[in-house]
């Protein structure tokens, strides 16, 4: 009885804890809406390694305790309002690693898509999972459950959450360009029509936003955890004019505090990086408005007024 009686205690406790920790993430949440909120958030999740290694425990738990995260990051950055959250879950560089650890990653993916097609909180937002990079590289286990993600979840209308699986910024780029390259000689785009805009519409997780009346919003914000300061090859071509922010701990660590840091620094800078965007903008089309005034067509046959002859 009175083991029954501590029992009791200690879920209300819990329950107690619970309900204040909700509480709490909700009137954060509330405050940081009152400043701009990034669009599209981008992570490298790093660490899941090290926090192994370090609480002496099979790499494959690393894996499974920064899955759990990335589900807690999903509830954190969508009840901010952000619209697009992309994670970068496995790059091609990750293939060298050895046998057993890629098997292992490859069976957590199968159960983590799963599980995100069931998640009520995605459900309820009416998220869509996209997953960008190279499928042909992957399993055909792991590639038949992206496909069925995608499938389930393409008629949603919330939040978009891109998992970047066997990808690289670069070949996201030149997937981009030989796209344009082969739509340019199929007739279905026009060359004067080939700028960064059209290569932009054809990067990974782009045609999921393009269906929906929208193109894939810049990145605003990119985070990278445990004390790294380097891309690695992540979201090159949309980062730049992201916010970047490098936090030491590791992925597994990582808490809703942390991601609430991250936003501020970006709140702290969001004013100049809308003026660099609008600079930037501003140029393009001062650039493309000149070589409009500048092209001269001359027909066949014809010589241009004030033009000479030449012999």
């Amino acid at each position: 009885m009175p083991e029954r009686r501590a029992d009791a205690r200690g879920r209300r406790a819990r329950t107690i804890v619970s309900v204040v920790r909700d509480g709490c993430r909700r009137f954060i949440a509330r405050a940081l809406r009152a400043g701009p909120i990034p669009r599209h958030v981008a992570v490298i999740m790093d660490g899941n390694r090290r926090f192994a290694c370090a609480s002496g425990v099979a790499l494959a738990r690393g894996h499974a305790r920064g899955a759990d995260v990335l589900r807690e990051a999903c509830a954190w950055c969508f009840e901010l309002g952000v619209e697009t959250l992309s994670v970068y879950a496995l790059s091609t560089e990750n293939f060298k690693r050895s046998e057993r650890e890629l098997e292992a990653l490859f069976d957590l993916a199968c159960g983590e898509i799963g599980t995100l097609i069931d998640d009520e909180g995605l459900r309820l937002r009416e998220a869509r999972v996209h997953v960008s990079g190279d499928l042909d590289a992957l399993p055909k286990r792991v590639r038949d459950k992206a496909k069925e993600a995608m499938e389930k979840t393409k008629d949603n209308r919330g939040p978009m959450l891109n998992v970047c699986m066997a990808y690289t910024g670069r070949e996201d780029i030149a997937r981009a360009v030989m796209k344009t390259r082969e739509d340019v000689r199929g007739g279905a785009l026009d060359a004067s029509e080939v700028d960064e805009r059209a290569v932009a519409s054809r990067l990974h997780g782009a045609e999921r936003e393009i269906e929906l009346g929208a193109g894939m919003p810049e990145v605003d914000l990119l985070v990278r955890t445990s004390g790294e300061t380097r891309l690695s090859d992540f979201m090159l071509f949309n980062a730049r004019f992201a916010k970047l922010v490098f936090v030491e701990v590791l992925w597994p660590d990582f808490t809703f505090m942390d991601f609430v840091h991250a936003v501020w620094q970006y709140q702290l800078g969001a004013k100049d990086l809308k003026r660099s965007r609008q600079a930037y903008g501003d140029a393009n089309a001062i650039e493309a408005e000149s070589a409009v005034v500048a092209e001269v067509r001359v027909q066949p046959g014809r010589v241009a007024k004030g033009a000479k002859r030449s012999v």
